[in-house]
């Protein structure tokens, strides 16, 4: 039986091991201190046998045989301590982020941290990278490592699996005139998911117009027969000092934007009573640490809001509204990446705007950065960027949130190869969930398709299409996908996911220029809003204007180009951002703003202006003997308006343009409908219209 003393030291290994929670190499982890030990208490027993047997054959015990064993003992408790010192002193006393805390998944759950000396060890760890690479032990696989899977099963994310199917059927229609406000008297934001609102800076309802100023207030107009009036401001009373845009729900205004207040930025969700729209009141303000908006969702009665919060100095825990008080998340409500890149926070949050001056929420932290988001009814899929170290490619590490009101987890993540182009390259339907990406290889880009299991373990890959392209958009509709790719041409690519296990590319089709946003009209046609593109001269292409395109995607092994619509110099905000399009599928049309920039050279000698056109320039003697040619001045002459396309007139496979309507201003940013006039919406939230009739 081992003495008392010894059960005491063990005792007190084991409490330094389990307080200070440290994952040690493994020649110094507790199972091999603890086999010093053993092997020690091993040699001991059997000079203690030798010593037994020795007095039994009538030696002579020897005292230097004692002094030996006793050498022997202390030597191997010597060495046991050195390696608790190792483990513990030196790190504590020298660099406590030698030893980081182990961020690898276990058992499919992300690593949740347990104190405030776990994220420091980590933060400080990025400052000191090029010398601990030669000591970090146990911080999971790098993102050098092919790909990682890792996820809880939340009962949740199972339990919601049919829900799932049906809402991404759902997702698969978003595009029509019905998701977009087309079934009503008025439109209404259009939306990768329906019935998931995706906040933005124009909101509309039967009545009324809501915008967001380029001076980052919300101006409130009633709206009648073209005719608008200014009844009121919102964010001028300093809550909101920035509003980036909003979220409407029926007599609730949601406002989501920036507030600095000394060296602090947070991001803040106020939520306003509009039910006398001259005359809002404010209801109650939630805040969230960091000012950069990755984006946000509203889905039922809940705003779901995800920022990037950086650390700076002592602020290395980020701050929201909790109990009606701006203070630092509980570190157990963080969760951390496997082998984070960077000391960045993604926060998110749930905000019941129905609760009043209540102001319920709930807030979760994710160790690491994020640039878009996905989200449908029950989850919200974060995207980061992260690069090979030692190849500088390019992979997306995916992290899930399962979604319940205020119940919020994260609980699940995933590392791909490429980046992506952005949130529509992301997608769930029946529990699987579908990411497609561009990646480098050998100096040439390369995409794939991915698609993933409930526990984010990839099933199924398409690899290696269209080498030497980039994707430019994708749409997911059921078990079918859609991607554009794009270098010189653009092919559209129609797959089938319908076997999750073994996706494929059914059929192709190549045209001109490319589009950006893919827009589903019915199960057969396809709607693509894109860049015109033209030679420039040096064996490249540039966007020479904005291109329609239509397709045929029936015969889905023989898709086809019905129509396209070139519009040179033109572009438009629907290239870049779903959210500038408008659909009205009750009277047949889309509808998006453009602008058309003109730089011409004028030559200016006091009263004279003349084009850069080389047969209306007259000689400097025909303009008086003291005229000379200074460099010339460019003036932009600009067009701005909206305008008003349909397919299906009286050809149903060609794209018919009901009006290129030009506005007295001098840019549109979104356009919106109220009736039969559309409404043209300006930086400056002033607000153009015209009647239209088919």
């Amino acid at each position: 039986m081992k003495n008392k003393d010894e059960m005491k030291n063990k005792e007190y290994i084991q409490s330094l091991f389990d307080g200070d929670e440290i994952k040690a190499p493994e020649s110094l982890s507790e199972d091999a201190v603890f086999k010093m030990l053993e092997i020690a208490d091993s040699q001991a027993e059997t000079d203690v046998a030798a010593d037994k047997l020795a007095a039994s054959a009538g030696a002579p015990e020897c005292k230097r045989w004692k002094q030996a064993r006793r050498a022997r003992a202390k030597r191997w408790i010597a060495l046991a301590a050195c390696a608790i010192l190792a483990i513990v002193g030196i790190p504590k006393i020298y660099y406590s982020d030698l030893f980081l805390p182990d961020t690898s998944a276990k058992n499919g759950e992300l690593h949740e941290f347990k104190s405030r000396t776990e994220i420091e060890r980590i933060i400080k760890s990025f400052n000191r990278e090029p010398f601990l690479d030669r000591f970090r032990f146990g911080r999971g696989m790098g993102a050098g490592d092919m790909v990682e899977y890792a996820t809880e099963d939340a009962p949740m994310a199972s339990e919601a699996t049919s829900d799932m199917a049906s809402n991404s059927a759902k997702s698969a229609e978003t595009g029509s005139a019905s998701a977009s406000g087309g079934g009503s008297d008025h439109s209404s934001t259009y939306l990768q998911v329906e019935d998931v609102d995706e906040a933005d800076i124009v909101k509309v309802d039967g009545r009324y117009i809501y915008a967001v100023s380029n001076k980052q207030e919300v101006y409130i107009y009633e709206a009648k027969d073209g005719k608008t009036k200014k009844l009121s401001t919102i964010g001028s009373n300093g809550i909101e000092q920035y509003i980036n845009d909003i979220f409407l729900k029926g007599d609730i205004l949601v406002a989501v934007g920036h507030v600095y207040k000394g060296s602090d930025g947070y991001t803040a969700v106020v939520t306003y009573d509009i039910s006398d729209r001259s005359n809002p009141k404010l209801i109650n303000e939630f805040r969230q640490g960091g000012n950069d908006i990755v984006s946000s969702r509203m889905v039922g009665d809940y705003v779901y809001l995800v920022t990037t919060c950086y650390t700076y100095g002592n602020n290395i825990i980020p701050k929201c509204t909790i109990d009606g008080e701006y203070k630092e998340i509980a570190p157990t409500d963080i969760c951390c990446v496997p082998n984070p890149k960077t000391s960045n926070y993604t926060i998110l949050s749930a905000v019941d705007i129905s609760s009043g001056q209540a102001g319920r929420s709930k807030t979760k932290a994710l160790f690491g950065s994020t640039h878009n988001i996905y989200c449908n009814n029950h989850n919200l899929y974060v995207s980061v960027e992260e690069y090979d170290e030692k190849t500088w490619n390019v992979k997306t590490r995916v992290v899930r949130a399962a979604l319940d009101g205020l119940k919020i987890k994260f609980n699940g993540t995933a590392i791909v190869e490429g980046y992506i182009d952005n949130q529509f390259s992301m997608d769930e339907y029946n529990g699987f969930f579908r990411i497609a990406t561009t990646a480098n290889r050998n100096g040439m880009d390369v995409n794939h398709l991915y698609v993933l299991d409930e526990k984010l373990q990839e099933v199924g890959k398409i690899a290696s299409f269209a080498r030497d392209e980039s994707i430019k958009a994708v749409r997911f509709m059921g078990d079918t996908a859609y991607v554009i790719t794009y270098e010189a041409i653009d092919p559209l690519f129609v797959m089938d996911l319908s076997d999750p296990t073994n996706p494929r590319i059914k059929g192709e089709v190549k045209i001109d220029g490319f589009s950006s946003l893919l827009v589903p009209i019915d199960g057969k046609r396809l709607l693509g809003i894109g860049h015109a593109t033209g030679d420039n001269g040096y064996g490249g292409q540039y966007a020479s204007g904005l291109k329609l395109a239509l397709f045929d995607v029936s015969d889905p092994t023989e898709p086809k180009v019905l129509d396209s619509k070139e519009f040179k110099d033109m572009e438009s905000p629907a290239q870049g951002t779903h959210l500038a399009l408008t659909v009205n599928k009750d009277k047949g049309y889309y509808a998006i703003p453009y602008n058309i920039w003109d730089y011409g050279d004028v030559f200016v000698d006091d009263d004279v202006d003349i084009t850069d056109d080389a047969e209306s320039i007259p000689a400097p003697d025909e303009l008086g003997g003291d005229f000379t040619y200074e460099e010339p001045i460019r003036e932009p002459q600009n067009e701005t308006g909206v305008l008003v396309f349909g397919v299906g007139g009286s050809d149903k496979d060609k794209i018919e343009v009901y009006d290129q309507h030009k506005l007295d201003a001098v840019q549109i940013l979104r356009n919106a409908y109220i009736g039969d006039y559309i409404y043209g919406i300006t930086g400056k939230a002033e607000i153009h219209s015209f009647k239209f009739e088919k």
